[in-house]
């Protein structure tokens, strides 16, 4: 950008200056710099000059002025300024009709006001419009700041970039859905489309900003693209649109880049703000969950600001990804920030399934643990959750191919004071299931009468101590050796005691069994071969299958802490 020619010619150093040629273009004539120079020109002279002569090596040969006159127009110069009063007396009338014809302006410059002055005057007016030009990227960079911690939206930077730049500007976030701006979305995917063929850099250029542009373009315009980046993370896509035959000046591309610059801040804010909230809505769903004490005032309060509707009846389901962090340790492409992005895509796969059975979901997590609240029916709860739990592992067949998840599923009543219930159950029934049937199941808590019965048992404090004082040698042995006696035991009872049949399943040796075998007695206190005490070591096992002895201990030393 430089000064047009009308600003030079309104300088009050060159109030007795005429402009002789092609008037009605020195409004549109921009000069980017002064030169002083004589015939012969040759390539001395730059695109959009403001040159002065003297004209001193035409003197008297109108026929070399006239050739110097067009060598100056043909090198691109915006203006030519000459000196009337000593080599040239007035611009002869051929001159004027060649200048006339082609839009050249040309003016005559008193002989008295030196060039020294002029040049100085005009150099003046382009340092000070490119200092100005310099620091447009830095106010601009300060309103964007201002703009985002006034809580402006993403519209609104787009907006001031799209005013300094003159040109449309489309923003995508990182899952590639439009988040502001007016450029025309199908334009901006035709010219991107071609991007990977036909895309260049933007400048022959070392300048980080012009290594992070790339463009594309076609005759009716062109596409110039950044990728939004936060900390190395990819926020998503930043797209200008200009006409064709537009070439940015290093300004203008510092004003785009803080565009950028404002876009991946507006994100990381935007992200931030999002986990805070899903941190609290994550926290207060746990606490119902665990059925933590809470005031009614508080309840409605924070159901209110997360638009929860928490009369409405739901079935709690709890899932469990079964290998994440084996496929993590055994597969490089589990790269930890993608591992961390998996919680991500769960999340968002159990709210798309959601809302294509056209139900409420309260969702929250726990360790390895995924804790859902889906809306219901009365009548059609175990349709929903299947259609649900369809929709939700059909997503992740494509998104998380290798992970397996096993599900438990409780039921609740309606109101608030069942949520806690309703969690135990599906826990219960989650853990039920990967004991009894294995990994990537689903497992109802109503769907046998052994689990009721087990669970009332296990959630009773008098059972607790008997189990306790039975399986926690057992377990504590296990730790210790190995051995894996509890599991010994199960496979035992299921062959009806038969020694041989229970060897064999679990590859042992005969007398490595009965080994085993007199070391449950010893640890328990009890005899195998005693119908009651039998039983009363399955039972006592069963029970604490359930977790939900576990879950109880593990939360008592927590509080503890």
């Amino acid at each position: 950008m430089g000064i047009a020619v009308e600003d030079i010619v309104n300088l009050t150093l060159l109030e007795g200056a005429s402009i002789v040629t092609a008037k009605d273009r020195v409004s549109e004539r921009i000069v980017e710099w002064v030169s002083v120079i004589e015939n012969p020109v040759e390539n001395f002279v730059r695109d959009n000059e403001f040159v002065l002569s003297t004209g001193i090596g035409c003197y008297g040969d109108p026929l070399k002025l006239l050739k110097f006159v067009e060598d100056v127009y043909n090198s691109g110069a915006s203006i030519l300024a000459i000196a009337t009063g000593r080599h040239v007396f007035s611009i002869p009338a051929e001159i004027i009709q060649y200048a006339e014809e082609r839009g050249f302006i040309i003016m005559e410059i008193p002989w008295e006001i030196r060039f020294a002055d002029i040049v100085h005057e005009i150099m003046s007016c382009l340092i000070n419009l490119r200092q100005g030009q310099a620091d447009r990227p830095k106010d601009v960079q300060q309103q964007l700041i201002q703009m985002i911690l006034e809580g402006k939206s993403i519209g609104q930077l787009a907006e001031l970039i799209e005013r300094e730049l003159e040109a449309a500007v489309l923003i995508f976030d990182e899952k590639g859905r439009c988040a502001a701006g007016s450029a025309n979305t199908d334009r901006i995917k035709s010219l991107k489309d071609g991007e990977t063929d036909k895309s260049i850099e933007i400048r022959d250029s070392h300048h980080p900003m012009h290594a992070r542009a790339r463009k594309v373009d076609d005759e009716e315009g062109q596409l110039i693209h950044f990728t939004i980046k936060s900390n190395g993370a990819y926020k998503g896509d930043y797209y200008l649109l200009c006409e064709a035959d537009r070439e940015l000046s290093l300004q203008e591309l510092a004003i785009a880049e803080q565009g950028v610059a404002a876009a991946a801040l507006w994100f990381s804010r935007d992200n931030a703000v999002m986990e805070a909230e899903s941190r609290m809505q994550n926290e207060f769903l746990l606490s119902l969950a665990m059925g933590h004490q809470m005031s009614v005032d508080h309840i409605d309060a924070h159901a209110e600001f997360f638009r929860y509707d928490l009369s409405l009846p739901y079935d709690c389901i709890v899932g469990r990804p079964e290998n994440l962090e084996r496929l993590h340790l055994e597969n490089s492409s589990y790269e930890k920030p993608a591992l961390e992005r998996i919680h991500t895509f769960i999340k968002d796969g159990m709210l798309y399934a959601a809302e294509n059975v056209h139900r409420r979901l309260l969702y929250a997590y726990k360790n390895a643990e995924i804790i859902i609240y889906l809306e219901t029916t009365n009548g059609t709860a175990a349709d929903t959750a299947n259609q649900f739990l369809d929709l939700v592992e059909r997503r992740f067949s494509h998104l998380l191919p290798e992970v397996v998840f096993s599900w438990g599923i409780g039921r609740q009543k309606d109101g608030v004071g069942e949520f806690a219930g309703s969690f135990t159950k599906a826990k219960a029934a989650l853990d039920m299931g990967r004991n009894q049937m294995g990994i990537g199941k689903r497992t109802y808590f109503d769907e046998t009468q052994m689990n009721r019965l087990l669970l009332n048992l296990a959630i009773t404090k008098d059972v607790q101590q008997i189990t306790s004082s039975i399986v926690a040698p057992l377990v504590e042995y296990d730790d210790q050796k190995g051995m894996d006696l509890i599991h010994t035991f199960s496979v035992y009872r299921n062959t009806c005691g038969n020694v041989s049949q229970t060897a064999r399943k679990l590859n042992l040796h005969r007398q490595s069994l009965l080994y085993r075998l007199r070391k449950i007695e010893t640890l328990t206190g009890r005899s195998i071969a005693d119908p009651d005490h039998s039983f009363l070591l399955e039972l006592s096992i069963r029970v604490w299958k359930t977790g939900v002895q576990n879950r109880e201990e593990h939360l008592g030393s927590v509080l503890e802490k």
